[in-house]
């Protein structure tokens, strides 16, 4: 059964610019792939598909303008999404190629600003939560305090450029790095020293 993917709301946008097309007639597709990556306002969003099947017909172009409800490619044997038709894309994504140091091109995915959103109090994904810190624990093992402390000035500095409200980390606290039994004694005349 043949089925047309059309973009889903998308917001307020219309006439949009497809600057990629990202499957051809035959291609095989799953649910959720990408179809075409759209742009606008700097933005550059990535159409998923609905629904799994067989691409028969392109609809549209690179250079070509969408709005929400534009059909954009026909798929064969297509089982429709679930999913209900107010679901926004939440995947409003500006990549930006910087190059790695042996020459490949890397993919920094950057979302949405929000600013002015204080961080949560409650954890409301403690399982996510306990993941991160795995993770952390694991770098640590792995590849040492080095690596760990670089991943996490990148996360630091993407959660800056995203405009996230983060705690004010300017002070940390102390650590007396002599143990009390190895400090030397004080050479000076303490009745003096208070005066």
């Amino acid at each position: 059964m043949a089925q047309n993917i059309s973009v889903p709301d998308i917001g307020d946008f219309k006439d949009v610019e497809v600057i990629e097309v990202l499957v051809k007639p035959g291609d095989q597709i799953n649910k959720n792939d990408p179809i075409v990556t759209i742009e606008s306002d700097k933005s550059s969003v990535e159409i998923p598909s609905p629904a799994a099947g067989e691409i028969k017909d392109l609809k549209v172009k690179i250079g070509d303008k969408v709005s929400e409800g534009s059909v954009l490619v026909t798929i064969e044997n297509g089982q429709a999404a679930s999913a209900p038709k107010e679901e926004k894309i939440v995947k409003e994504i500006q990549t930006q190629e910087k190059p790695k140091a042996n020459g490949e091109i890397n993919q920094v995915r950057q979302v949405k600003k929000i600013f002015a959103e204080p961080a949560s109090k409650d954890d409301i994904d403690p399982v996510e939560t306990n993941e991160w810190i795995d993770s952390l624990n694991s770098v640590i093992e792995n590849d040492g305090s080095s690596r760990a402390s670089y991943l996490l000035n990148k996360v630091i500095d993407q959660a800056y450029k995203s405009g996230l409200v983060l705690p004010d980390t300017r002070t940390t606290p102390y650590i007396n790095t002599i143990p009390p039994e190895a400090e030397i004694k004080s050479p000076g005349d303490q009745n003096i020293e208070k005066k």
